[in-house]
């Protein structure tokens, strides 16, 4: 949930792990389809960590077909600058513990 007067959220998409199994490049211009259709203009950022090789293959495929606006919002990460820029782009209560913040991670459950 986005509090009441915050219209725009970043997201951290960790890519650690990510390989060809998980490669399905019609469902991830499905989703960004999806997002610039019915929301757009809500995503902030969407910050690119622990990006593999293999990741930026299926990205050059899938990057043509979004939309220049939204493009811009996908910023990669290194490893190295990883905790400063998430310091730098949120407030340090809402970077995950396991990135050197200070917000648990819950874990997800069946219920």
């Amino acid at each position: 949930r986005i509090p009441r007067g915050q219209d725009k959220f970043i997201v951290v998409v960790d890519l650690k792990g990510w390989g060809y199994a998980n490669c399905d490049v019609r469902a991830y211009v499905a989703a960004i389809e999806i997002m610039q259709s019915y929301y757009p203009e809500r995503l902030g950022k969407a910050l690119m960590v622990h990006v593999p090789y293999i990741f930026m293959k299926a990205w050059k495929m899938v990057y043509p077909f979004i939309d220049a606006n939204t493009r811009d919002k996908f910023v990669f990460v290194d490893n190295k600058s990883l905790e400063g820029a998430l310091r730098r782009e949120m407030d340090e209560s809402q970077v995950p513990e396991m990135y050197g913040g200070k917000l648990p991670i819950a874990p997800l459950t069946d219920d």
